[in-house]
């Protein structure tokens, strides 16, 4: 099994692969940028994590529409991260945590 580390390095290089070709949006760059940042969370690295599950689920959202599978898995590591955070103690996990409160109802109307 990978470690943390090793995830982050594979899936930035294959994210970067897609992104030379345009495909920052497609299912599959989505499911990279989620494995990315899931991986991010679990190397320690909080803040980046919800940083980008923050963005994913936005951009995924806007191109594909509220019911599309790559907005399912956004929210999927959405909750991820969050649960990672609060493994990890970070106590402001249900604060930061991206895709809930009252600015992610503002974004999905």
């Amino acid at each position: 099994m990978s470690t943390p580390q090793q995830r982050v390095h594979d899936a930035t290089r294959r994210l970067l692969d897609l992104l030379e070709h345009g495909e920052s949006l497609t299912p599959e760059a989505i499911e990279l940028r989620a494995e990315l940042a899931e991986a991010t969370a679990e190397s320690g690295h909080l803040d980046d994590a919800y940083y980008q599950v923050e963005e994913l689920l936005k951009d995924a959202r806007r191109h594909h529409g509220p019911d599309h599978d790559s907005v399912t898995r956004a929210r999927a590591a959405v909750e991820t991260v969050r649960d990672i955070g609060f493994r990890a103690g970070d106590v402001d996990a249900g604060d930061q945590s991206p895709g809930t409160g009252p600015e992610a109802d503002a974004a999905k109307s």
